[in-house]
């Protein structure tokens, strides 16, 4: 912050008002002439310049923060101690009693028994301590008030702020609100999710579905059992037919057993023995009995009947048969 500028002496502000109210109690007599001659002789600090802005008394405001205002203010040091909560326990309704009270601060038990006083001290102490329970009594007491009152005024104005948002939330639109908002299309504004008028009709549609897949896996399920049930005659169930199937498929003269191929050679291995994996094309070509494989023309129509004939007979028990 730069400095202030150089000013002429100025009297304070308190001793200005205190002039001010000082020359409206003197009589006019005294400011004639004489008297003005006789101001003017006073010291040069007791005069203020009509370019001062203290030249015209204007009080300050309560909040001034002009500079002269801060260099007048005094700090005001300490601070105010939080109040206690005299009243925080379940009980504090009890405490302006006159049971609490005087549980609080019982007599003496010289007191209670109606002995007097031994001296003037003891009577003297008698007395400052029943000041003290009278002093007890009226404060416990003016804070209780003091309490209830706070909390009056804080419940009303509880109810007033909660009665001023509900009369603003309740309150129609404003014309000035209503004549510059944008323009919102009705339909625009019903944000409400009505309920499908054919909910129904699709939940009965859903359950049907979901009745087919159901049964379709339940159909699934039966025909794996049933073929496992079938395979189940080719199961090895002990160390001796593992033992014995081993020496069947490792035996030197596997691929010579089976005898020959298609095309007259001798299998040598599981491709000469069933040929390549069949494609869709060549199970297009065995529906329309267009393939060009030897064994595929070779096949008699007996064959092709008695596979036709398992499959219908598959369909119609539910289950698998063995292969032909």
């Amino acid at each position: 912050m730069p400095p202030l500028l150089p000013r002429p002496a100025l009297v304070p502000r308190a001793a200005s008002i205190a002039i001010s109210r000082s020359r409206s109690a003197i009589p006019r007599a005294l400011f004639s002439r004489t008297a003005a001659s006789a101001s003017s002789s006073s010291s040069p600090q007791q005069r203020i310049p009509p370019e001062s802005p203290l030249f015209i008394n204007v009080p300050n405001p309560p909040q001034d923060q002009s500079v002269e205002a801060l260099r007048e203010r005094k700090p005001v040091k300490g601070h105010l101690p939080v109040p206690r909560q005299v009243f925080k326990r379940r009980d504090g309704h009890l405490k302006p009693q006159d049971a609490w009270l005087t549980k609080s601060a019982p007599l003496p038990s010289s007191e209670k028994a109606g002995q007097p006083p031994r001296s003037d001290i003891q009577a003297w102490k008698r007395k400052m301590a029943s000041s003290r329970r009278d002093n007890m009594r009226d404060g416990v007491r003016a804070l209780y008030a003091r309490k209830q009152h706070a909390d009056r005024r804080r419940l009303e104005r509880q109810a007033a702020a909660l009665a001023a948002n509900r009369a603003a939330a309740l309150a129609p639109e404003r014309e000035d609100e209503r004549l510059t908002r944008g323009s919102v299309n009705a339909p625009t504004l019903r944000t409400a999710v009505l309920p499908d008028p054919e909910r129904f009709e699709r939940a009965a549609a859903s359950r049907r579905r979901t009745d087919a897949l159901a049964a379709q896996r339940s159909e699934a399920r039966r025909d794996a059992i049933q073929e496992l049930y079938m395979k189940a005659r080719s199961f090895i169930v002990s160390e001796r037919d593992l033992e014995a199937e081993v020496d069947r498929q490792f035996a030197p003269d596997y691929w010579k057993n089976m005898g020959m191929s298609a095309a007259g050679y001798d299998i040598q291995n599981i491709w000469d023995l069933d040929g390549r994996p069949q494609t869709v094309a060549d199970m297009l070509d065995d529906v329309a009995r267009s393939s060009n494989a030897v064994l595929k023309r070779l096949e008699t129509e007996k064959t092709r009947t008695l596979k036709r004939q398992k499959e219908v007979a598959e369909e119609l028990t539910g289950g698998k048969l063995d292969g032909i």
